[in-house]
């Protein structure tokens, strides 16, 4: 566990406090991949003020992710939200459940919910707005030995499926996520393609062109670089097929986000996706 992850939400608030605030800047310490976007979490809880993290892809290209989206279910992807709710049902696992938005509205539902983060500052923020089953858990590292039990859903909000990191790890993922899905169930998944080329090369259209690396920033921390995937449906609907699950269109919204249910083939390849 890093230093990061060892501190309350309110040290993690006062990091930069004293002399050598200004010079984090410069020179940021390494942590935890997942740390610098929890940490922004709980200064967001605390302070209740909106939070900005810098995410910076291996080739230089950046972006911010904005904490606002990660308590409300009123922001730009409402709509995928609100189908994604509606879909869930019974026995309920929040994958990479951030500050807990997702699994507070399932439990406000009646549904069992267990959400699993693998930031240990996640999982305690998640505690301490209320959800009941939260539980510091890679979702790389699930199987039947994992104690979980199994899901009539699992949930991957926020484009957490991205984590599997690469097209053939997310395939993998899939095969091993079979011991923990009930039967009838399913995988409830938003993603994206990736909209600007990695590493300049517009004419890439193999599914692999979505595998990325990424580092976050945020105050006087840089996480260490992760992998993380980004896939047009066709290319979900192609890897899901290889692993043995059909996929439905949920909704889409402008921007190119998707959300789609993957369930477990009985009868062959699915030929209606919606």
């Amino acid at each position: 566990m890093s230093t990061l992850a060892k501190c309350s939400g309110d040290d993690a608030g006062r990091v930069e406090a004293g002399p050598l605030a200004r010079l984090a800047r410069y020179w940021p310490r390494r942590v935890a991949a997942a740390d610098p976007l929890a940490a922004a979490l709980v200064d967001h809880h605390r302070t209740g003020r909106p939070r900005r993290v810098v995410a910076t892809r291996a080739d230089g290209a950046s972006f911010e992710i904005e904490t606002e989206e990660y308590f409300t279910l009123e922001g730009r992807l409402a709509e995928l939200d609100q189908i994604a709710l509606d879909r869930c049902r019974g026995r309920v696992l929040d994958v990479g459940a951030g500050a807990g938005r997702h699994a507070r509205a399932l439990a406000a539902r009646g549904l069992e919910v267990v959400a699993i983060d693998v930031s240990p500052l996640a999982v305690s923020l998640c505690r301490g707005r209320g959800v009941g089953d939260a539980r510091i858990l890679d979702v790389m590292e699930i199987d039947s030995e994992s104690g979980l039990g199994q899901f009539d859903t699992l949930f991957f909000g926020m484009q957490t499926i991205g984590v599997a990191g690469g097209v053939e790890t997310l395939r993998r993922l899939l095969e091993r996520l079979k011991s923990v899905l009930a039967p009838g169930g399913e995988l409830v998944v938003d993603s994206s393609e990736l909209r600007e080329a990695w590493q300049g090369d517009e004419a890439d259209t193999r599914p692999t062109r979505g595998e990325i690396v990424l580092s976050t920033r945020y105050r006087g921390w840089r996480g260490e670089p992760f992998a993380w995937l980004y896939l047009s449906e066709q290319d979900l609907r192609s890897v899901a097929s290889e692993a043995g699950f059909g996929m439905e269109t949920l909704g889409r919204v402008e921007r190119g986000e998707y959300l789609a249910a993957l369930r477990l083939e009985t009868c062959g390849p699915s030929r209606s996706h919606g």
